[in-house]
């Protein structure tokens, strides 16, 4: 990478305007601000919300003690994700039945164990930001996760175990603080593994 680039990159990184929240939320509280009713604002966490409380994970991510970093598809990322895995529809209700079924495939009868896996491939242990993308891409490091499967970073890009698939990208809004964490807004769902 030229001298110029990095420059650019870095200095965006560093002074990009990121949307925050008083650090009196924690990460589910914030997610669950959506309401999670699958609605007509693809802008917000409505169908993340259903399926972290599907998977049992708001505890977790409720937990004060924790410092993560949550890459949070929103409803439009999902939906997209459906309609890359076949969906053809463009509304929240059907993206969800749509991925359920899938996760329901693909998990021989039971849904959760499969959903479980890519909601947890979302969470990092450690404090990312922007930057820290940044810099993970020219060291050529990668980002742990709590399913244990890494995300390799590209920039702002996050490249996922789907080779097949189109990879995420951190989306506006970035940088939401939470008291346990920080959540960074993503336009797909990632995939942990390479699907059949």
């Amino acid at each position: 990478m030229n001298k110029f680039l990095m420059s650019a990159c870095l200095a965006l990184a560093a002074t990009a305007v990121t949307a925050t929240t008083s650090p009196a939320a924690t990460i589910t509280e914030i997610v669950a601000a959506s309401g999670g009713t699958l609605d007509t604002n693809n802008n917000d966490y409505d169908i993340l919300l259903n399926a972290v409380l599907a998977a049992g994970l708001d505890d977790e991510l409720n937990n004060p003690a924790i410092n993560v970093t949550v890459f949070a598809p929103n409803d439009r990322a999902f939906i997209r994700t459906a309609r890359d895995l076949g969906f053809i529809g463009t509304d929240e209700a059907g993206a969800w039945t749509f991925l359920v079924q899938a996760f329901t495939t693909l998990g021989n009868g039971d849904p959760i164990p499969v959903l479980t896996q890519v909601l947890l491939y979302h969470v990092s242990p450690e404090q990312i930001r922007p930057i820290n993308l940044i810099l993970k891409t020219i060291f050529g490091m990668t980002i742990q996760t709590l399913q244990g499967a890494t995300i390799r970073p590209c920039f702002l890009k996050l490249i996922d175990n789907e080779p097949n698939l189109p990879n995420p990208s951190v989306t506006w809004p970035f940088n939401i603080n939470a008291d346990n964490g920080v959540i960074h807004t993503i336009n797909r769902v990632l995939i942990p593994v390479d699907l059949p």
